[in-house]
């Protein structure tokens, strides 16, 4: 699922976006799974030796000394470390201190003065599948190193995972085979984590089903609206695309990004589907079927809606569905919130999309500042996220506080699902794990979680063919990026603003052909060319 959105504040309900992301698996077996003491062994090169392979001398962590690194992640809100128990005891762990710089968004103007100003941190997370003129871009102006060597010196963790998951190694590097960053990995379960979410509670009362189809949701919006007094049946945020009305598109057999179709990347919007999707949309919200003020909610308005009666529908993330039954009981309330499939125009079918992430989707990948005087340190702190006990630290927190060994397998503990202050299981997870957004190989994490509707909630959502049609994180070359980076600025600001004012009613359904010429005058073209043989490319690596 992604979103694990993805500003997302580590103490705050807007990092669920990744952070509801825990399930997780570890990728290639057993093997992360062969050391089960306390102390990780693993073989480095000296710094120094060109040839990774000639001179060897054994390390362990902590690592002495206690250096220190600098750390800037995407994410301006994100938790500082060093302030909860996951952040204390990765120090305690890696011997490594890491002082936070905050965050910083690529797209935001800060990043670019951030690199003219060269005062980088040791550590930059951030999705450098976007920097202007792509990762390899970032290397060739020295503002990060390639990692090709300094994986094999000093992060074995890190390159066992790639050894042992061809699939992995081919989307975590560039198209010449150029390691740029400590990627975060989603495991296979962890890939969906988002849908629609609705009022059981009401569709008992109201004798309804849980609608599958866009008829059953037009006629269940209604009867929200009509009798149970919902004056926006349909609420949503617009800070992700995964969280508007794109829910409902993957019914039309399109969505609002770019997708691969029988070897051919497609961009949605230009899907004569889109156009009849557009209109169904315009209409639900003429109808006041959808929140009249869509366009400019945020999180904390979209939850005082759906907790309090003035809503019955949403789009969002599973522990949305924890959050909102937990508040429920909370207030003594009868409200009950439960997952709904993605929909379909005909009843039975199976949705073409929904929400899917790739295993690697860039976001929260580390790279290394080209001339930072910690290396070794820097490489190591970095691998621990890779190695079986960083797996199970950043997955389920601290042994014996958040979880115990029950027959080889992590359980968690009534800290994490009997809460004795009330708070949910995610919530005490963010304290205590990272479990997304972090340079990480995330494990399977399969959380019992209070109410068996957020326990169903994936199962729920998966079903979509989705996976067929899934975009790899391809890398185009340095010109291809600087050249997609310049048309892509003009065409996103103008494609979301175009579907908007048609939703809005502002621009009448015919605007969307007006909207399709105008994307071709931008050049989306040319950078359907462009995507088109950087996919070919990825194919073939």
């Amino acid at each position: 699922m992604e979103a694990r959105n993805f500003g997302l504040l580590r103490m705050s309900w807007i990092a669920i976006v990744g952070l509801t992301i825990f399930t997780a698996g570890c990728f290639g077996g057993n093997s992360m799974e062969e050391s089960s003491s306390t102390k990780i062994h693993t073989e480095s090169t000296i710094s120094g030796s060109n040839d990774p392979a000639t001179t060897r001398e054994p390390f362990e962590y902590p690592m002495q000394g206690l250096p220190e690194l600098t750390l800037m992640t995407e994410f301006p809100d994100m938790g500082m470390p060093n302030e909860g128990p996951i952040d204390e005891e990765y120090e305690k762990r890696t011997g490594i201190a890491i002082r936070h710089l905050g965050g910083v968004p690529m797209q935001d103007n800060k990043f670019n003065y951030l690199l003219a100003s060269g005062n980088l941190p040791d550590i930059f997370m951030n999705n450098w599948l976007q920097f202007p003129g792509g990762p390899e871009k970032a290397i060739q102006q020295g503002d990060i190193m390639p990692l090709n060597e300094v994986i094999d010196r000093y992060a074995p963790n890190f390159k066992r995972v790639l050894e042992d998951n061809p699939e992995i190694d081919k989307m975590v590097k560039t198209d010449s085979g150029i390691y740029y960053a400590f990627p975060f990995i989603r495991s296979e379960e962890g890939k969906v984590y988002g849908g629609p979410i609705i009022r059981k509670d009401w569709l008992d009362e109201l004798k309804l089903p849980i609608p599958t189809t866009i008829n059953e949701w037009y006629k269940t919006l209604k009867a929200f609206k009509d009798k149970k007094g919902a004056t926006a049946p349909l609420t949503f945020r617009t800070l992700f695309l995964g969280e508007r009305t794109a829910g409902f598109a993957g019914a039309f057999g399109v969505m609002g990004n770019f997708y691969v179709e029988d070897g051919k990347v497609i961009y949605g919007y230009l899907e004569p589907e889109y156009r009849d999707y557009l209109e169904t949309m315009s209409k639900w919200y003429r109808e006041g079927l959808i929140d009249k003020d869509f366009a400019v909610l945020d999180l904390e308005s979209v939850d005082k809606k759906m907790s309090s009666g003035l809503s019955g529908a949403t789009i969002g993330w599973f522990s949305y569905i924890e959050k909102y039954n937990l508040a429920a009981l909370d207030n003594d309330s009868t409200a009950r919130y439960t997952a709904a499939p993605y929909p379909t125009l005909r009843e039975g079918e199976i949705p073409k999309f929904g929400q899917l992430d790739n295993a690697y989707a860039g976001t929260s990948s580390a790279a290394i500042n080209a001339t930072t005087k910690n290396l070794e340190a820097a490489v190591r702190w970095l691998d621990y996220g890779y190695s079986e006990e960083g797996s199970l630290l950043n997955t389920f927190g601290i042994e014996d506080v958040t979880y115990t060994m029950k027959n080889g397998h992590p359980v968690y503990t009534d800290l994490v699902v009997e809460n004795s202050d009330g708070i949910s299981s995610d919530q005490v997870m963010l304290q205590y794990a990272h479990q997304t957004n972090f340079p990480m190989i995330q494990r399977y994490s399969q959380l019992e979680w209070r109410f068996e509707e957020t326990n169903q909630a994936i199962e729920v959502w998966r079903n979509t063919k989705h996976e067929d049609y899934l975009l790899p994180p391809i890398t185009p070359t340095s010109e291809e990026a600087s050249e997609l980076s310049t048309l892509m600025d003009g065409i996103d600001e103008y494609v979301k603003d175009s579907e908007l004012r048609i939703i809005l009613g502002v621009d009448s359904i015919d605007a969307y052909d007006d909207m399709v010429n105008q994307l071709k005058l931008l050049g989306i073209e040319r950078i359907l060319e462009i995507k088109q043989a950087a996919y070919q490319r990825y194919v073939n690596r």
